[in-house]
Parts: structure tokens; C-alpha cells; sequence
């Protein structure tokens, strides 16, 4: 657990990468939503604790799963509305969110 709470520390350091298929500007509403679906497909939740992880945190996209690379290995990183906690998960858990969100999306009707 404490490898992960570095992990925000190194995402500012490190590469992170954007998921461009999410949207840029997310609503609130949007944003819970999202957050149900991570926690369903099995992301973990990190209180973002010390000053350094607070201002990794400020530097990801609001809204966006963002993708970050600790210790050669593969992470994807969401941070909540109020940035105090992260949504933390590997590729298995971002496949199942990104499958989750597409039948969420089949399901809404066309607008128009």
C-alpha cells in the first residue's frame, strides 16, 4: 500500500500519459459516475496523504483516468472531485472500466 501512495509522488516525475478517450471537462455527475464504475471494476482507493502526493495529484486531469508508469510497471491513476484520494488500478481494472463505460454508453439513448 505504501508503494502505491508513492506512486502519485513519482507521477510527477515520471510519464504520464492521458487516455484520449475520455472527455476533456467532465461534470460532477459525470465524475461520481465514473468513480462507481472504477470502484466496480475493482480499482483500489488511496488517501493521498503527505504535501508531495497532494502536488502529484493537483497535476493530473480532472476527470480522466491517466495512465503512469512506477517501477517498469503499468498503472492507471484517477483522482477524485476533491483530489484528498485516488482511484489506483492496473490493465485488467482499466479494461473492465472502459468496457463498463461502453455499455453505459449503448445503453443512454442517441441525443440529438
Amino acid at each position: 500500500m505504501k508503494k502505491l501512495l508513492t506512486l502519485i509522488s513519482i507521477a510527477s516525475i515520471g510519464t504520464v500519459l492521458i487516455s484520449a478517450s475520455e472527455a476533456t471537462a467532465a461534470s460532477a455527475s459525470e465524475i461520481s459516475r465514473k468513480e462507481a464504475l472504477l470502484a466496480q471494476s475493482g480499482f483500489k482507493v488511496v488517501t493521498v496523504t503527505t504535501p508531495k502526493q497532494k502536488e502529484a495529484v493537483n497535476g493530473l486531469a480532472q476527470g480522466r483516468c491517466s495512465a503512469v508508469t512506477f517501477n517498469k510497471k503499468l498503472f492507471y491513476v484517477f483522482p477524485t472531485a476533491t483530489k484528498d484520494k485516488i482511484y489506483v488500478g492496473k490493465q485488467a481494472h482499466f479494461n473492465k472500466y472502459k468496457k463498463a463505460i461502453a455499455a453505459q454508453q449503448a445503453s443512454q439513448p442517441a441525443r440529438m
